[in-house]
């Protein structure tokens, strides 16, 4: 059943080099059933014309930014955020452009929270964009305080008739629904950030601290192509995912520890984190990864000791 109200929604989409997952991801926006949304295309400074060849598809279906530099996840999504805030969206909502949607996801999203104040955003079942499409990728998202460790819910379940609309500890920025009301009281996302992981979950955490809730909307679905933006197409010395993933996803996760993380506990969490690395270290000795070695244990110290601008 619709919502009664059908506020205005601005789905804000991140394009870098990436002509035919973006252009996926819009063709299946386009058969969505709500009435009241508008696609915004942040074209992040692409070099291979892509942002171009999109607009010229689909100008008449989306708004189209082009930045001047490639501002990363958070300050493309950011610029998407400003637009839509500017025009009086009453929902914004982050998309990965590696994501094609169930034309009511919309529909069902909205109607999860539209009459619930105490809710401030939202997200849905989010399967991977496989053949048959039914091995959940998220499912919300936990937060374990005193460790600084966040968790994926039900990842890699196949059968996910179980899983139950409910609230959770954190949304994943693949497909993050938001009132606008809300990202006015705590800001945009955080751009030192940039790419890679934890500014979803640094965002949650804010959206908490103001005392709302988060919901998780199983009957809305979309569907994830995992990797799209970070991974190469063609496996090198290091493998397939870029090296400065590892780095800024390390980086991220201790930027999140110094931000979230209470004092009391920040030893424990850093202890954590070295265990994890030891852990990783192995690995990727045993792989031979000495790149991937050296950018993670470089993630660590910089986000450790605040090697970027707040």
């Amino acid at each position: 059943m619709a919502a009664i109200t059908q506020p205005s929604v601005a789905i804000i989409i991140i394009n870098w080099n990436n002509f035919n997952d973006t252009q996926k991801c819009l063709n299946s926006l386009k058969k969505c059933d709500y009435p009241n949304f508008q696609s915004i295309v942040v074209d992040n400074d692409s070099q291979d014309g892509s942002g171009r060849k999109l607009e010229d598809e689909f100008k008449d279906f989306a708004y189209f930014i082009f930045s001047d530099s490639n501002r990363g996840f958070t300050g493309g999504n950011n610029l998407g955020l400003k637009y839509a805030l500017d025009q009086g969206f009453e929902y914004v909502m982050e998309l990965n452009n590696d994501t094609e949607v169930e034309p009511d996801f919309i529909t069902k999203l909205i109607d999860s929270i539209v009459d619930k104040p105490e809710y401030g955003a939202a997200q849905p079942l989010i399967y991977f964009n496989t053949p048959n499409r039914h091995i959940v990728w998220n499912a919300g998202g936990n937060y374990i305080r005193p460790l600084g460790i966040s968790q994926t819910k039900y990842k890699n379940v196949k059968d996910s008739r179980f899983i139950k609309a409910s609230e959770t500890d954190w949304i994943t920025g693949c497909a993050f629904l938001i009132k606008s009301e809300v990202i006015k009281k705590t800001g945009l996302l955080k751009e030192f950030y940039f790419f890679g992981s934890f500014e979803d979950v640094d965002l949650s955490m804010r959206i908490r601290n103001l005392g709302y809730k988060l919901w998780f909307e199983p009957s809305a679905v979309i569907y994830h192509s995992v990797g799209g933006s970070s991974k190469s197409k063609t496996k090198g010395k290091e493998g397939y995912l870029n090296p400065k993933v590892h780095y800024l996803t390390q980086r991220n996760q201790m930027i999140f520890i110094n931000h979230h993380t209470p004092t009391i506990f920040k030893p424990v969490a850093v202890l954590t984190q070295v265990i994890k690395l030891l852990a990783y270290s192995l690995y990727f000795l045993v792989l031979w990864r000495p790149i991937k070695l050296k950018m993670v244990w470089k993630g660590f110290k910089d986000g450790l000791f605040k090697t970027y601008h707040d």
